[in-house]
């Protein structure tokens, strides 16, 4: 095990399942025991090599075979860019479809993740094509990005679903909000629209008060909706939601490449820094 390894690691795991499926379908099985749901990613992104691309996706349909066999209550996330967008479009989205049908065959849904503004078009051209040969496909938007109105309401016009999300890569101001207010008034107003127009989507915030927001729309609104955290973060908001009869999913990633996840956990939440040192005493 490298430095990093060592050191980081061990509060990576705060995050993450681990580095094997195995380890996932633990950690989901225990997320299940307290009536949580999991939404499960194999870590990853932007990978050119059509090759690992292929071992992508086959990783995604045993984690989806996994999920089946062991009857969780949960579903996989997947990044286009793991499968080859931006290096191989064609070959990304036959990777999509075979994951998509699989999905459809085990009775499971199946979401796509957002990710860096250079491949939201692409992203959610590929949603779009999808969302013909399978309804039970969804797509993340993220409410700092300026752009995601307009966004929302073309998927909306298509009858499609969304996981809301706050967003957590470095953008330009020209592409993203950049204060907190901002941000969270965006996300206040694409939620609306979602309880106005939209159904089968999900919330996927830590912050509390958009969930009271959440379960103030709900109540003139009768569509149906769950919320969705990150493995780690609010557990108590999870099992405090799960105790008052909402559906809340985990968000569970696993896999080697735990790296890239676990800065952006620590860059959203700089107190972490001091969990890792004391992890290390």
């Amino acid at each position: 095990m490298g430095l990093k390894e060592w050191v980081v690691l061990p509060l990576a795991k705060k995050w993450i399942a681990g580095a094997e499926l195995d380890a996932a379908v633990q950690d989901a099985k225990r997320a299940n025991s307290k009536g949580v749901g999991v939404v499960v990613n194999f870590l990853g992104e932007e990978i050119r090599d059509p090759a690992a691309a292929d071992a992508s996706a086959e990783e995604y349909l045993r984690l989806q075979q996994a999920l089946s066999d062991n009857r969780i209550d949960g579903y996989v996330s997947v990044k286009l860019t793991q499968l080859g967008l931006g290096a191989d479009d064609e070959g990304m989205l036959s990777r999509l479809r075979k994951i998509a049908s699989n999905a459809e065959r085990l009775s499971q849904l199946l979401w796509i993740d957002m990710e860096g503004s250079a491949f939201i078009d692409r992203t959610l051209e590929t949603y779009m094509a999808l969302l013909k040969e399978h309804r039970g496909v969804g797509v993340a938007l993220q409410s700092y990005t300026r752009r995601s109105w307009a966004d929302l309401n073309r998927i909306l016009d298509a009858g499609g679903k969304v996981r809301l999300v706050k967003g957590a890569y470095k953008e330009s101001p020209e592409v993203v909000y950049a204060t907190k207010a901002e941000v969270r008034a965006s996300f206040e107003k694409l939620m609306e629209e979602l309880f106005r127009r939209g159904d089968g989507f999900a919330i996927a915030t830590h912050d509390g008060s958009l969930v009271d927001r959440a379960n103030a729309l709900s109540q003139n609104s009768k569509a149906q909706y769950h919320f969705e955290l990150l493995k780690g973060i609010r557990d108590d908001l999870k099992l405090e939601l799960t105790k008052s009869g909402h559906k809340v999913y985990e968000y569970l990633p696993y896999g080697d490449r735990w790296w890239a996840y676990s800065k952006r956990r620590i860059s959203e939440h700089p107190s972490n820094i001091w969990l890792l040192l004391r992890s290390l005493v």
